[in-house]
């Protein structure tokens, strides 16, 4: 059971939401990045892989220095999309905490963000049948998921909202389902963790 595998039955932090993200649903309109203007996509990437090669995206101020050039581009909502496109691999897990810093300055506060994280994991795995062979199955979503979650980048409330959805469109439904029920014993979790914290919340009242 995952209860046994993610031992640590932590609660969402919903204080992470600001208030226009409490306001929204968390969707981000995806068929943009279909639009997406090519030539600031190649200096967003440009920037990423300068700073991927100079080892700078674990550093605070480059980070910070990243961010704001995401936000001078008018890209920052879907900056998570590419970079997750760009950045990982079949070793997503290693990667999400070599990314650790970045991942988490991007999303935090930020429902579209995160969902346009995840939608980008699910375009890697869609775009590759290498990683479609390798990630597709139960255990390793579920452990993507889980760093994505205790690392706080990613809440619960995201999550949860994110399986209950239809794929987007430029997503192939095939894959984007079979993501999904890969992740349904984790969202599981999420939601017996939950219901766990708020039994000992009402034992301690």
């Amino acid at each position: 059971m995952l209860q046994n595998a993610f031992p640590d039955n932590k609660k969402s932090d919903n204080r992470d939401l600001n208030s226009t993200s409490k306001n929204n649903s968390g969707i981000i309109d995806m068929t943009q990045l279909e639009d997406f203007n090519q030539q600031i996509y190649e200096q967003f990437s440009s920037l990423l892989e300068k700073k991927k090669l100079t080892n700078q995206l674990n550093d605070s101020v480059s980070v910070q220095e990243f961010i704001a050039e995401s936000e001078r581009l008018n890209i920052i909502e879907k900056a998570p999309f590419y970079v997750a496109k760009f950045l990982f691999t079949e070793q997503i897990v290693k990667e999400i905490e070599a990314y650790r810093m970045l991942l988490y300055q991007l999303c935090k506060k930020h429902m579209t963000r995160q969902r346009s994280l995840l939608i980008g994991i699910e375009m890697i795995i869609d775009e590759n049948s290498e990683l479609q062979e390798k990630l597709l199955n139960t255990g390793c979503i579920s452990r993507i998921f889980y760093e994505l979650y205790q690392k706080d980048i990613v809440t619960e409330e995201v999550f949860c909202h994110w399986h209950e959805q239809n794929a987007t469109e430029i997503i192939n439904e095939t894959i984007s389902t079979k993501i999904r029920d890969c992740a349904e014993n984790f969202v599981e979790w999420l939601h017996s963790a939950e219901e766990g914290s708020d039994e000992d919340d009402n034992r301690s009242k």
